[in-house]
């Protein structure tokens, strides 16, 4: 599957700068690792206090994002986002069990939404949410509450069920079920199965099939579409979008279509990257007339 800038650049918390670096840059590279070693070093601590002693050697991948957004279109303006991250791993511990704090509510970001296109800033929703995950033979289970802190304290649950099936290394099926509880939306599934085709050295088709269903307010939301990768080096990537989204209020109709193109650049490894993603949306509430937009993700990580 298209990997976009939130996924393409691994934990580890190491960075090869580029030749002829200047002085400013080695100090902002320095200072990146500097402020993750002091999270190694916290979480680490705080594993061993809570373990009592070391039970595992394993590595710990305790990350934190600091994301900025900015979204302009021809009908809304501008507006700008800015999202935190920390997503705590205390492998002493429990294996499988990990806290993660942001200032939105990530475990309602969903399919297309999630990877591919984010038109709007987050609603801010500061909270902590517990994830327990387990391998149940090719499937992925987690189980997340989450605890929001926005105004009264509200709690929500997210079960999800992932497998990836490769077939003849040419192609693999991607199938997610997630039931969630929200305290405001009420309970809902998403439903998910997508195609990834490898299509050469430097290219892959995904085609995107997802559902979701609000039950509170009946309404059962269907897109579909695709989305062409294409590498040009292990940092720089493009994927072109199309995406038709359809709704069930209140006859099963076309409730918008979106065309984009997301361009991704890694500047220095596991540090700083961004996503450039110019786009095309027609929507009924706009009668179809196209909404030429920009959207722009800088991410700082450490």
């Amino acid at each position: 599957m298209f990997w976009t800038a939130g996924t393409l650049a691994a934990p580890i918390k190491t960075a090869t700068p580029p030749p002829q670096e200047t002085d400013l840059e080695t100090d902002l590279i320095q200072g990146n690792i500097n402020i993750s070693s002091w999270f190694d070093s916290f979480a680490t601590g705080l594993d061993l206090f809570l373990a009592g002693q070391r039970y595992t050697t394993n590595q710990n991948k305790t990350t934190a994002v600091i994301e900025v957004g900015a979204y302009l279109n021809s009908f809304d303006g501008l507006k700008n986002d800015l999202a935190f991250d920390f997503n705590l791993r205390l492998p002493n511990v429990e294996e499988y069990w990990q806290v993660t704090f942001t200032s939105y509510d990530e475990t309602s970001e969903r399919g297309v939404a999630q990877n591919y296109v984010r038109n709007t800033p987050r609603e801010r929703n500061p909270g902590a949410t517990f994830g327990f995950f387990r391998q149940l033979g090719n499937v992925r289970t987690s189980f997340q509450p989450r605890i929001s802190f926005a105004g009264t304290p509200k709690l929500s649950h997210t079960l999800t069920f992932e497998s990836i099936a490769e077939r003849r290394k040419s192609y693999h099926i991607n199938p997610k079920l997630q039931f969630y509880a929200d305290a405001e939306k009420g309970t809902g599934t998403f439903q998910a199965i997508n195609f990834n085709f490898y299509l050469g050295r430097n290219f892959n088709l995904t085609l995107v099939n997802e559902g979701d269903y609000i039950d509170r307010e009946h309404l059962y939301t269907v897109t579909n579409g695709v989305a062409l990768g294409q590498w040009f080096t292990k940092k720089e990537s493009i994927s072109y979008n199309i995406f038709f989204t359809s709704k069930n209020r209140e006859v099963y109709h076309l409730a918008s279509y979106n065309l984009s193109v997301a361009f991704v650049q890694i500047l220095y490894e596991n540090i700083l990257d961004y996503q450039i993603q110019p786009n095309i949306d027609f929507s009924e509430e706009h009668d179809f007339v196209r909404n030429p937009g920009l959207n722009f993700h800088l991410y700082l990580r450490f």
